[in-house]
């Protein structure tokens, strides 16, 4: 139910920004107090999606799914937008006038960035601790960012012995981070 759905419309995306798109989900059900998109198989997930954020441009789709997914989706009836401000907007009790679930608009804005369709502009990480949405928690100061991990190694075959020789070769250029002599990271006994 978390998937981007880039993850079965694309060849071979696998981004940080598909952690985006989950952490969309996870803040949409908080607010609704139930799963936002509850497929029952990928393409149910998939209109299930599309019913919430509307049917991508035929254009983002060209440049981001496979050309049969772009062919498939664009035989599907066009759907548009649901208004956030109504989905997840602040729900009150009729009778009490309490607050009873919903987001603030700078809320809603910010889980709009997240469940953006097209993962290339969908934020990073580091964007989306940047939103007002976030300002009383986010701290540049702390919040460690960190370049993607690429393993060179990860989709080649290697006997144990080349396996051996490429770990030895990487603890012996093993450099330690410069934080690791920090005080403040060491407690004191």
């Amino acid at each position: 139910w978390w998937r981007a759905p880039e993850i079965g419309l694309c060849e071979r995306y696998n981004g940080d920004k598909i952690d985006i798109w989950s952490t969309g989900c996870i803040m949409a059900e908080l607010i609704l107090l139930r799963p936002i998109f509850r497929g029952t198989s990928y393409i149910d997930q998939l209109d299930k999606i599309f019913d919430i954020i509307g049917t991508p441009d035929l254009a983002i789709l060209n440049d981001t799914c496979t050309p049969t997914t772009t062919a498939y989706i664009s035989l599907l009836p066009s759907k548009t937008k649901k208004d956030y401000n109504e989905l997840f907007g602040f729900k009150y009790d009729p009778v009490t006038n309490t607050l009873i679930s919903g987001v603030s608009p700078e809320g809603i804005d910010f889980l709009d960035y997240l469940l953006t369709f097209d993962h290339r502009t969908r934020p990073t990480a580091e964007d989306a601790l940047s939103h007002p949405f976030l300002k009383t928690f986010h701290d540049p100061m702390d919040e460690p960012t960190n370049e993607f991990l690429v393993d060179e190694h990860q989709a080649k075959i290697y006997s144990t012995a080349e396996w051996k020789s490429i770990i030895w070769q990487m603890i012996e250029g093993f450099v330690p981070p410069s934080w690791i002599n920090d005080k403040d990271d060491i407690a004191d006994d």
